[in-house]
């Protein structure tokens, strides 16, 4: 990391050092023609530069013109949702395997389907008893609640004003941490000591599922495409046949002038929400959810994009 830097600092050195030399050498062997040192510094300046400006007027056009996230509703209980992603594509063994860890608690859902990277279809059935569940979720949030208001109070300008209520407080916010924590742990022991079921299916003949979660990448133009990066999560409620939630971000690649370290794209999308974008619709509480594949998707477009690989 520290050798590429110095070798990034190296080449704008060199780059402004060459540029600074082919002006001088215009004005010199052509005094009296300004517009050809002129345009040697237009070159110099736009040539490692033309691309954020290229970036964000197609930016700003794609933004304008893509459909605007929307949620028409919110489902905290989908029990069954199929999750089909067709940009890495699909999910690997590893994949699936976190992707039962954050979702598949055998509550809030309870039958998962994600395409697997093979053109199968991995239906996975957890079935938690409920009412264990609920009376731990019933002490959690009421100890979540409690250690919620000592937090608030836990702050800085009260060790100012008075450490003594202040040593106080964080005795009982240790405490109240404590007992959450512990509580969290009997909640994801139930949840664990459930075994997961694991059926596998074609698209075609697996069962039919509550929700529908599609992630697609937007094949963005030719011209485009060397700039922007898009893609678009869609999520459906098949009782309805009703798409609920949409989501298109678009998002920026790495500037010229800033080397892309192993990602493809800038984080922060120009238009669209994060990533987690499904999460805002499925809030199924006390869940991990960290991401849904092992490898974040940035790196994997990367790997796909720049180094070629599959």
């Amino acid at each position: 990391m520290f050798l590429l830097s110095y070798i990034f600092i190296a080449v704008v050195i060199i780059y402004i050092g060459l540029a600074i030399y082919l002006y001088k050498l215009a004005i010199k062997y052509f005094p009296h023609k300004k517009s050809i040192s002129k345009l040697v510094l237009a070159f110099f300046i736009l040539l490692p530069t033309y691309d954020i400006i290229i970036t964000n007027i197609l930016g700003g056009y794609y933004c304008l013109t893509t459909p605007s996230t929307y949620i028409s509703k919110k489902v905290e209980y989908p029990e069954s949702i199929y999750w089909e992603d067709n940009v890495y594509p699909g999910f690997n063994e590893e994949d699936r395997k976190l992707m039962i860890k954050n979702y598949l608690d055998g509550v809030h859902l309870k039958t998962m389907a994600l395409n697997g990277d093979d053109e199968k279809v991995y239906v996975y059935v957890r079935d938690v008893p409920v009412q264990k569940y609920n009376e731990i979720n019933t002490k959690l949030l009421l100890e979540t609640k409690k250690y919620n208001q000592i937090n608030k109070q836990f702050t800085k300008e009260l060790l100012k004003e008075n450490e003594a209520l202040w040593l106080e407080l964080r005795d009982k916010f240790n405490e109240a941490r404590k007992i959450v924590d512990e509580i969290e742990k009997q909640q994801n022991s139930l949840i664990d000591s459930c075994s997961v079921k694991e059926k596998v299916f074609t698209k075609q003949t697996m069962p039919k599922l509550n929700y529908t979660v599609t992630f697609n990448e937007v094949k963005l133009n030719f011209f485009s495409r060397n700039f922007l990066y898009s893609d678009v999560t869609k999520i459906t409620d098949n009782s309805a046949n009703e798409v609920i939630a949409q989501n298109q971000r678009v998002m920026k690649l790495h500037y010229n002038i800033i080397p892309a370290m192993s990602t493809y794209y800038d984080q922060e999308s120009m238009c669209g929400d994060g990533l987690y974008f499904e999460r805002n619709v499925m809030q199924m509480g006390g869940l991990y959810r960290t991401r849904n594949h092992k490898i974040w998707l940035n790196e994997k477009l990367y790997k796909k994009y720049i180094k070629g690989e599959k």
